[in-house]
């Protein structure tokens, strides 16, 4: 056997060793996480389907919809940063995030519908939309198709595009 032959052989045991090793912790670690972001939210039945969401706070309500990196935590995340106290937050998460289905007709018109029917859920008639990232699409067609329910709509960082 070649001395390189050799290396690459102990290395590859080392690597094999070392994910041995370590794996169980990383799936415990993995298993905790997601135990922890699903326990702080709902999935709640809407005319537009299930939706999940999280609601935190007593005040004026706000919309927070998530941006490509998270669902209903990375909105609660960043209302935390941004907002402060205060604030009823309603954090949903987006089709096809967490446990919110991804519908055949998942454009940013049918996810504002969809944030409509969630605020119809809960009884809240008018709200300040937030929109993070990939998230203001949708709060940009919600504050179009529903200027009557919308008093404020700020964008962070959106993320919108144009198909062509």
């Amino acid at each position: 056997m070649s001395r390189l032959s050799l290396i690459i052989t102990i290395l590859g045991c080392i690597i094999a060793v070392i994910l041995i090793v370590t794996y169980p912790a990383y799936r415990s670690d993995i298993s905790a996480a997601q135990e922890r972001v699903m326990s702080g939210s709902k999935v709640i039945e809407t005319k537009c389907g299930p939706i999940e969401y999280a609601a935190i706070g007593e005040g004026p309500p706000v919309l927070v919809v998530h941006g490509a990196g998270g669902g209903y935590d990375q909105g609660l995340w960043v209302s935390r940063d941004s907002l402060g106290e205060g604030f009823r937050i309603i954090a949903p998460s987006r089709f096809g995030y967490l446990r919110t289905p991804l519908p055949q007709d998942a454009s940013p018109a049918a996810q504002a519908d969809a944030h409509a029917c969630l605020l119809d859920a809960l009884n809240i008639s008018k709200v300040a939309v937030m929109g993070i990232s990939a998230g203001a699409s949708s709060s940009m067609q919600f504050a179009l198709r529903y200027p009557e329910r919308t008093t404020s709509l700020v964008l962070i960082v959106p993320g919108t595009y144009a198909p062509g």
